[in-house]
């Protein structure tokens, strides 16, 4: 036969130790709070600071591969104006045409680069550097 355990008392209850509230019940002392708030303050400004180092470095980077770009497009427009020349002069000459068209492929002025292509490739049509460039211009 089973027996039912007693029932405690009131005065029982009320002596038991409250440990799961002590975790709650602490508290940090105002100079505690404060040094705190100072150190969290610091840690997530110099987190701020040190990403914006880090995009400013980016941005310098960024604007010199810009001007190294600027500068080797300016020369491949100084290189073309220079061959469009020697093919005036010397008319019929299927490597002026094949260095014209490479570079404005390079330059990314596809239409100019097909027109040159085709005039070399009619001087000579068993140009194989020609019909390589061709291929990659779209013709």
């Amino acid at each position: 036969m089973k027996q039912k355990l007693p029932q405690p008392n009131v005065e029982t209850i009320a002596l038991f130790p409250r440990n799961l509230r002590f975790i709650t019940e602490w508290k940090f002392s105002d100079k505690q709070s404060r040094n705190i708030k100072i150190g969290l303050v610091s840690v997530s400004s110099l987190f701020l600071l040190l990403l914006i180092f880090l995009q400013a470095v980016t941005l310098w980077y960024n604007i010199h591969e810009q001007q190294a770009l600027i500068q080797e497009r300016a020369q491949l427009q100084n290189e073309a104006a220079y061959w469009e020349q020697i093919a005036k002069k010397y008319q019929g000459y299927r490597d002026v045409y094949y260095r014209i068209a490479s570079i404005q492929y390079k330059l990314g002025n596809y239409n100019e680069s097909q027109k040159y292509i085709k005039k070399a490739l009619e001087l000579d049509p068993n140009f194989p550097q020609g019909h390589v460039l061709g291929a990659q211009v779209g013709l």
